[in-house]
């Protein structure tokens, strides 16, 4: 069964970008709105035909829709929704899962090799974040803002997450890419959450600890990767820091007996 079952198409120009439970089909057709139903989806006005006049349209109707609703985890933050390389419209973070829009963010594996060898540095979500509060996660993830680069997010997100310098940032390396898509709940009710993940690889020199700066992990823990890998086997991490370290872990080979690294 798949995750778009029952769901309602939400287009643009008769592009498909997301995918919507009834409730909020309900909510997005209440007017004043940009949204309509046509042809059995939720479609964005034709009368709206650019990236500017969408993203305005969006803001205004999202700002109405805080206030009628009292939506919470409101983050201020643009994010910009692209049928591949072209940018259709910009709209608040938050309404991204109930309009099962793609977030693009950036993630990177932060590690350290010591004498004893390697340790990952993994993330403790803090208690108020309106997503997945206090599990485990990947150190250092952001969602993409407007029009910024994978790796100019990675370089930021380095900084005020963790305090990690950018000269020792611009080292991460590209690890490829991460499609995460589930169900989950926003403001009560169902929503789909859908992202695209460029992820990266950063080896930390021994000497530099990272710290948790700007509220956003609750703590920062440096686990050997036997531990991280019996640590996910546990549960109580996200989907996305989970698989993305167990990549990590295969890629490196630190779980591999020696003898068959040397074969």
């Amino acid at each position: 069964m798949s995750l778009t079952d029952g769901l309602t198409p939400l287009r643009v120009e008769g592009h498909t970008l997301g995918w919507v439970h009834a409730e909020w089909c309900a909510r997005l057709l209440q007017p004043p709105t940009p949204f309509n139903l046509e042809a059995g989806a939720i479609e964005i006005m034709a009368r709206l035909p650019s990236f500017a006049s969408r993203s305005a349209a969006l803001a205004a109707w999202s700002e109405a829709a805080r206030e009628r609703w009292n939506l919470p985890g409101w983050r201020d933050e643009r994010t910009v929704v692209r049928d591949g390389d072209r940018p259709l419209f910009s709209i608040e973070r938050a309404l991204m899962r109930p309009l099962g829009l793609e977030l693009r963010s950036a993630q990177a594996n932060v590690w350290c090799v010591t004498v004893a060898g390697p340790l990952l540095w993994i993330a403790r979500r803090a208690q108020h974040k309106p997503v997945e509060p206090g599990k485990l996660d990947g150190l250092v993830a952001g969602g993409i803002a407007g029009f910024d680069e994978p790796f100019a997010t990675l370089v930021r997100e380095c900084a005020e997450e963790a305090g990690i310098t950018e000269p020792v940032a611009r080292q991460a390396v590209p690890a490829g890419t991460l499609d995460i898509s589930y169900a989950t709940h926003y403001d009560g009710l169902p929503a789909l959450h859908r992202e695209h993940i460029t992820l990266f690889d950063l080896e930390l020199p021994a000497h530099v600890i990272p710290v948790p700066l700007d509220g956003e992990h609750e703590a920062i823990l440096p686990m050997t990767p036997f531990e991280a890998r019996a640590s996910i086997a546990q549960g109580g991490w996200t989907r996305e820091g989970a698989q993305a370290t167990l990549e990590l872990i295969g890629r490196q080979r630190w779980l591999v007996p020696q003898d068959s690294m040397r074969a």
